[in-house]
């Protein structure tokens, strides 16, 4: 691992007093070889003698959640509520548990985790939040610890045998909405969405049931059931009997959280139900003792990398990963960016497997949440709308900064996939640094849009609906967006069939002329371009219409490189499709490493 000697990146950072400025992002911890993400109390408000313990879904779950628990600790700190939110062990950016300790590890990490958190914030009161199967794991705890102080239960599952079944419904589902053939998806017990439950942790949930044990602790307990399933009156009556002040509720816009929406759909309002719950507790009128330790960040490490939770930019306002060589480093750097929804581990956490796999061959990584995305907090003066932006490119110039301070973005690289890959071809196209950049299933070069458009049909529903003013004045609607894209829309449309007579007319549309300067600008700086595609994938729309049937058009620049992935869906799903994504990634990294000394 380099060791720069740099400042420390997790510093806490004074708000400067900007009413732009915006939040920072959590602070980074680790400890007992977990990581974390530590939100302390803040406010006009003493922080008060209670602090939230984040217990998370799993899998898909988790990742569509990633954001609102984020949301959520800001929202508690705000009121004077310091919070803990962590990764089990095999899960988003934690560690995989070699020795395969199923829900046991998960359990040790959640009692590592209630001390750090009590030693962070300096309250005696712990409140468990946990959702999915982590509401289970809460309650599993509360009645084996003896000295929790609330319990909110969000949407739980209680049995893991029938969780078991509801996951695989969900992946074939899933599977279906990707397009993907019998053989290529992942029948593994609780995978889905191409996230792989380790096999232990399978295992162990077909004989798990939280209500199997008796439970007496008198606390106060939040049940938010699914908006569908309502309350199980046994389960009431089980908390019932044990003496809980029990509050039954609903977990509002619970489905639309569980969606692919950007930007995300935030239930705002059960966030409201939640922090006047948490004012309603005992410890709400208690102050917090002194915290008995700060914040610490030590490198997680395997055995080929190490890896270092961070934040950085304006106001320490960007969570990212920073991924190291245990062994010789290479010289590359490869910045992986995220979309509006797949936070820094990317789909299936692809990111995570492919930072690991290059700290294997001496190449080192960093994945980090945009603004807005996942971890990091938005920015004031951006809009909720995070895809197709050019702001983007300045959190690809922060994270570039970051690198540089650390002695390594001499040979950086920028990587992203779908509307990351845009933005990734954007951020080098802006600035000459970045010597590669590799473009993964880009819907386009040049953005007509504003923002992510909709379907004309959309459009129109949306307009036609009750109360169109109040959504305008509110900023849901973008008035001059839904105009520009709804005019390209219209323009696209109207040059389908003549197009076919004129096959210079889609070229015009396209913007092929603007596409071409912006790739001859990086041929002529010598940066490497490298663009992948899914075989048949429908992003190849544009680019067809920008470089031929054929991709001959791509001839004009032997800085650029074409790869095509085979039985892959748009997100590289199949776990073949991703180990090809990797090869091809591993090469180009490798060949820039071989560059200067090639060129010597």
């Amino acid at each position: 691992m380099r060791n720069t000697g740099q400042k420390d990146d997790n510093v806490a950072a004074a708000v400067d007093g900007r009413e732009d400025a915006g939040l920072s992002a959590a602070r980074p911890v680790v400890y007992a070889n977990l990581a974390g993400h530590f939100s302390a109390a803040c406010g006009e408000a003493e922080p008060k003698d209670l602090a939230v313990l984040f217990l998370r879904p799993w899998g898909l779950e988790e990742f569509l959640t990633r954001q609102f628990f984020r949301y959520l600790a800001e929202r508690f700190a705000a009121n004077g509520i310091a919070s803990l939110r962590f990764d089990y062990p095999g899960t988003a950016n934690a560690l995989d548990d070699p020795a395969g300790g199923g829900l046991d590890s998960w359990r040790y990490a959640i009692e590592r985790s209630a001390d750090e958190l009590r030693a962070l914030s300096g309250v005696k009161r712990i409140v468990v939040i946990g959702q999915g199967l982590g509401a289970g794991l809460a309650c599993e705890f509360a009645a084996r610890a003896g000295d929790i102080s609330a319990l909110a239960l969000l949407a739980p599952v209680f049995k893991g045998r029938g969780y078991l079944r509801e996951l695989k419904l969900w992946s074939r589902f899933v599977d279906d909405g990707l397009g993907l053939q019998p053989e290529e998806r992942d029948s593994t017990p609780g995978s889905l969405a191409g996230i792989a439950m380790p096999e232990s942790v399978a295992s162990d949930l077909r004989s798990f049931n939280a209500l199997e044990g008796d439970f007496r602790l008198q606390i106060p307990v939040l049940l938010a059931s699914r908006p569908e399933a309502g309350a199980d009156p046994a389960l009431m009556e089980k908390f019932g009997s044990a003496g809980c002040a029990l509050k039954n509720t609903v977990y509002r816009d619970y489905g639309v959280l569980l969606t692919d929406a950007s930007p995300p759909v935030l239930p705002v309002a059960f966030a409201d139900d939640l922090v006047a719950w948490l004012k309603s507790l005992p410890g709400w009128h208690a102050h917090a003792a002194r915290p008995a330790k700060t914040p610490e960040v030590v490198p997680l490490v395997g055995e080929h990398f190490s890896e270092t939770p961070l934040r950085f930019g304006e106001n320490h306002r960007l969570a990212g990963t920073l991924c190291e060589p245990a062994g010789r480093f290479s010289g590359v750097t490869v910045v992986i960016l995220s979309t509006s929804y797949d936070y820094q581990i990317g789909w299936g956490r692809m990111n995570v497997q492919l930072a690991r796999r290059l700290a294997e061959k001496g190449v080192a990584t960093l994945r980090f949440d945009g603004a807005g995305i996942g971890d990091s907090p938005p920015v004031p003066r951006r809009k909720l709308q995070v895809l197709y932006d050019d702001s983007q490119i300045e959190d690809a110039e922060e994270a570039w900064e970051m690198l540089c301070s650390r002695g390594l973005a001499e040979k950086a690289m920028v990587l992203g996939r779908c509307s990351g890959a845009y933005t990734a071809f954007r951020a080098a196209l802006h600035d000459a640094r970045w010597k590669g950049c590799i473009s993964i299933n880009p819907y386009g070069f040049h953005w007509r849009f504003i923002g992510l458009p909709h379907p004309l049909k959309e459009y129109w529903t949306k307009f036609t609906e009750p109360g169109l003013m109040a959504r305008i004045r509110d900023g849901r609607i973008d008035l001059k967006a839904a105009a520009v894209n709804i005019a390209v829309r219209m323009l696209d449309r109207a040059v389908q069939y003549p197009g076919k007579l004129c096959p210079w007319l889609p070229k015009v549309v396209r913007r092929n002329r603007k596409v071409h300067q912006a790739f001859r600008k990086l041929a002529d700086r010598g940066t490497r371009m490298t663009i992948v595609y899914s075989e048949g994938d429908e992003a190849m729309e544009t680019f067809l219409i920008n470089f031929g049937d054929d991709a001959e058009g791509l001839a004009a620049f032997p800085n650029t490189r074409l790869h095509f992935i085979a039985n892959a869906d748009h997100n590289l799903t199949p776990g073949p499709a991703r180990e090809k994504l990797f090869r091809i990634v591993e090469e180009e990294a490798l060949a820039l490493a071989g560059a200067d000394s090639a060129s010597a």
